[in-house]
């Protein structure tokens, strides 16, 4: 449980505070494709990301519609926090040796109760999730497929690249499809997006990783 001394959202917690997280809390491990948990199951725990990524959407005409992609230090599954005692949406592995740690939710808001500073800072994740689907909600009403695919690879570069010289290098295991439901578009256009930028050589991709030759250049590339 050394997660829960070195993470700033559990920083904020008392020797007694984190005991009483590890009474309830278990380090779990998927593999690839599994299920951490689906709709109409019992929302009794919250989840904090340690390995891997893991996808939370939910099903809408016979499609998955991607709601965000959760990297470790990130949580998910908070909904129990705020009253949603049944699940509505679904999370399952994008990785294989995915590590979570799962905190019963009845000891979270126990020490909510307790700890200002620990309510607080469970406060700003949430309204930072919350702003993160108002903006994905704004871009799909506002701004035309293309736009919304280079605006995703953008961020991507930003969040998740690694800066190789001059380049920028982000290794992923997202498919074309999941690009399309992130931002609200469709397979085709994505990969003909992708395909553009590739002759024009703004970036390299394949199956594993994007390589940018130079992300400044992403929002006139198109």
């Amino acid at each position: 449980m050394q997660i829960l001394e070195t993470s700033p959202l559990f920083a904020v917690l008392s020797p007694t505070e984190r005991a009483l997280l590890q009474q309830g809390g278990v380090v779990q491990t998927y593999g690839k494709h599994a299920v951490l948990y689906k709709p109409d199951q019992v929302a009794d725990k919250v989840f904090f990301m340690l390995k891997g990524v893991v996808k939370v959407a939910v099903h809408a005409e016979k499609k998955d519609i991607i709601k965000y992609i959760v990297r470790p230090g990130g949580m998910f599954g908070e909904s129990c926090l705020t009253g949603d005692n049944i699940r509505r949406d679904f999370a399952y592995a994008m990785d294989d040796h995915l590590e979570v740690l799962e905190l019963q939710v009845d000891a979270v808001q126990k020490i909510m109760r307790g700890n200002f500073a620990f309510a607080q800072s469970l406060l700003f994740f949430l309204g930072e999730r919350l702003r993160h689907t108002e903006n994905q909600l704004e871009n799909v009403v506002l701004k035309d497929s293309r736009s919304r695919i280079i605006e995703f690879l953008h961020q991507m570069g930003h969040e998740q690249g690694r800066q190789v010289g001059f380049e920028t290098l982000v290794k992923h295991n997202m498919t074309h499809q999941d690009i399309a439901d992130l931002t609200g578009t469709s397979r085709q256009m994505v990969t003909a997006v992708l395909n553009q930028l590739k002759r024009s050589n703004v970036l390299y991709f394949n199956r594993k990783k994007i390589l940018f030759r130079d992300l400044n250049a992403l929002p006139i590339a198109v």
